[in-house]
């Protein structure tokens, strides 16, 4: 039997939702928000300030406020009211989809989204930033990912239990392969990997029931050997604890592509 599938708009109502529920403690969520190497793998792939930076589905803004903070002349960009009263203490963020960045051509010389890839329409969102985007403007892409085949089936249950709203689980290589599909070039790669508690990740997760908290505690906690090794799985004092792997990408839109210059047609969906 086939699944109902969302629509955009259902899609982009359940997210704000959702992240209205979240929003006052979505810092403390998970560690990969304010992590302080990961914010830097950002910042050092950026480079030297040059001019505006849109922070895309920017959350509370950690990565905005770190653009500011090297110089950078940062918006913000969120379907989410409670983020975007957050965030806009720190820098000019506007409630809108990233599916239509409320910007001008050309505007941005640095785009950055951050963990939000997963829940876009990716043709969309790319078009949108490669439109905002100056010439030579960068794109930096992150997400977290799975180590390799091996734990992909079991890490895309997990996710997929934990955030039905998912339209794609990514693997590093379908990432680029997307990112090159919409005629943007692979510049810049890192990758890192953060200590995450899912316990905690359960605790601030209001928008579950007990029963679906409990059980991805479960799949972490009884997941399969490898998985488990992988992921460096751990119980301490009742705490599920693992490693979550995350690539960053910087990549640079090529405008006088063949897919540059169809970019203003409309394409079927």
């Amino acid at each position: 039997m086939s699944q109902k599938r969302n629509s955009p708009i259902d899609l982009t109502n359940k997210l704000k939702e959702q992240f209205a529920l979240r929003s006052d403690v979505f810092d403390e969520s998970a560690n990969w928000i304010t992590d302080k190497e990961l914010i830097r793998a950002h910042i050092d792939l950026a480079g030297k300030p040059s001019g505006r930076a849109l922070d895309l589905c920017c959350g509370t803004g950690q990565i905005g406020r770190s653009l500011k903070a090297q110089g950078w002349d940062v918006r913000g960009l969120d379907i989410c009211e409670g983020m975007v009263e957050i965030s806009s203490r720190y820098f000019p963020v506007s409630q809108g989809a990233a599916e239509k960045i409320t910007f001008e051509s050309n505007y941005f010389h640095l785009v950055v989204c951050r963990q939000t890839f997963q829940f876009l329409n990716a043709r969309e969102v790319l078009s949108e930033i490669a439109r905002v985007l100056e010439p030579n403007g960068i794109f930096i892409l992150s997400l977290t990912v799975p180590f390799c085949d091996i734990d992909y089936d079991w890490l895309y249950e997990i996710h997929r239990i934990k955030q039905p709203l998912l339209l794609k689980f990514y693997t590093a290589e379908e990432l680029v392969k997307k990112l090159e599909s919409e005629s943007f070039s692979i510049e810049g790669t890192r990758t890192l990997t953060i200590r995450e508690s899912i316990t905690r990740w359960m605790q601030h997760a209001p928008e579950l029931s007990q029963a679906v908290q409990k059980k991805v505690l479960s799949m972490v906690e009884n997941a399969p050997p490898a998985y488990k090794k992988l992921h460096n799985v751990e119980i301490i004092n009742g705490e599920v604890l693992e490693d979550w792997n995350w690539v960053i990408f910087k990549a640079v839109f090529h405008e006088n592509s063949g897919r540059a210059k169809k970019k203003n047609e409309t394409f079927p969906r």
